[in-house]
């Protein structure tokens, strides 16, 4: 019988794990002085909290079946556009997580993944949709605490929301939040969105013909959500190609978008 598998997000787990077992002190001063600040790291409670991490989330789903996906250094949205994370450059990771991506590699080495120009969360996204990946060929639930998982259809359980429980996320539903984040925005990733236009005025840009559509195709449902991203671009001096960039930058993989014997990324064509 095909169990159930968990993709769980590493890229986030090596942050938390390093930011909660680094201390930062901040010393007195002397006179006329900067304050001089030093970091005080516990590596063997952050490797004891990586399996317990993982112990815990098999025994909550009742199963032994896991994958770890991880980013590698080349990424192919900064060929769709440059500055995609050019805010994160030269921004020190903190020094835990060498230990802690050194740790996942010692601990589970077969349950890592990488692709070349890939993020973990485009790995994740793969594993999510295929109809039976071999490694993941059962039930499968994305574990992440990264907002932009919701842009998959699946299942997901958000470890910092436990009360949420496990959500299934329709094809409408993510596609509904795609077309948000295109019109969004996301700072963190350092891509634009729609000059002038947040979630409060995303929101009742789509938010309507969602609900309208609810029982329509998928395809009919997406093209008429792109259609309004594209009047809302326009109407701010912009064109469907920018719109464009900036869907692509905001979808995470899916299905068919990844070419596993060339390693061509398939992009994103309305």
């Amino acid at each position: 019988m095909k169990g159930l598998t968990l993709l769980i997000d590493a890229d986030v787990l090596r942050y938390q794990l390093a930011f909660s077992n680094t201390k930062t002190i901040k010393w007195e001063a002397e006179d006329g002085e900067d304050a001089a600040v030093s970091e005080v790291v516990n590596a063997e409670k952050a490797k004891a909290d990586l399996e317990d991490y993982i112990d815990e989330l098999l025994e909550k789903f009742g199963t032994r079946d896991f994958l770890l996906p991880l980013s590698v250094s080349t990424n192919f949205r900064k060929d769709i556009l440059p500055t995609y994370k050019a805010n994160r450059a030269g921004k020190a990771r903190p020094a835990l997580w060498y230990a802690v991506d050194g740790f996942l590699k010692e601990l589970w080495p077969e349950k890592i993944i990488t692709r070349e120009y890939l993020e973990g969360d485009d790995i994740l996204g793969i594993l999510q949709t295929m109809p039976s990946p071999r490694l993941a060929p059962g039930k499968r639930i994305i574990v992440s605490i990264d907002k932009d998982m919701q842009t998959l259809p699946g299942r997901l359980y958000n470890p910092g929301k436990p009360d949420i429980g496990t959500r299934t996320i329709s094809q409408h539903q993510a596609d509904l939040y795609w077309m948000m984040q295109t019109l969004t925005g996301d700072t963190t990733d350092n891509y634009g969105g729609c000059p002038g236009i947040g979630p409060k005025r995303a929101d009742p840009i789509l938010q309507p013909i969602h609900e309208a559509l609810l029982d329509a195709p998928p395809e009919e449902h997406l093209a008429t959500l792109w259609a309004a991203v594209v009047k809302t671009y326009e109407s701010k001096g912009l064109t469907s190609d920018d719109a464009l960039v900036q869907a692509r930058c905001a979808r995470i993989l899916r299905d068919g978008d990844y070419d596993f014997k060339t390693g061509k990324v398939n992009l994103w064509k309305p």
